[in-house]
């Protein structure tokens, strides 16, 4: 079980720095207006050529393989569930790394989100 919690951890890790540098690529990029193919195609064009987007991406694939190795030691429903690690791991990356705060109500979600994966851990 030990070998499973941390190759979850590793996947959770990697996609969680993903989403950090993906939105640092969002922090980099205008407002979309998305009226008409033109302004999505724009779009797009502008999020490619952003650098932090394949740092996000590159991540998040490490995320998948590990993931992948992770569901090959475990069952479906036990791997899952402690995937929601995410939440927490965002929490606390999003904070250290973007500034974010952490206010009552995120902490409190959070704390309950820690319960549930204690829970399913202990089954």
């Amino acid at each position: 079980m030990t070998r499973i919690l941390f190759l979850v951890m590793i996947s959770e890790s990697c996609n969680t720095l993903g989403q950090i540098f993906f939105k640092k690529s969002a922090n980099r990029l205008a407002e979309p207006s998305l009226k008409g193919l033109g302004a999505y195609t724009r779009f797009l064009g502008d999020v490619f050529r952003v650098p932090y987007i394949w740092i996000g991406l590159g991540l998040m694939g490490a995320g998948l393989v590990v993931w992948m190795m992770a569901l090959t030691c475990a069952d479906l429903s036990f791997v899952y569930p402690v995937g929601s690690m995410q939440y927490i791991f965002v929490l606390v990356f999003s904070h250290f790394l973007l500034g974010e705060k952490i206010d009552r109500m995120k902490l409190i979600g959070t704390l309950l989100v820690v319960c549930g994966i204690t829970c399913i851990g202990l089954s």
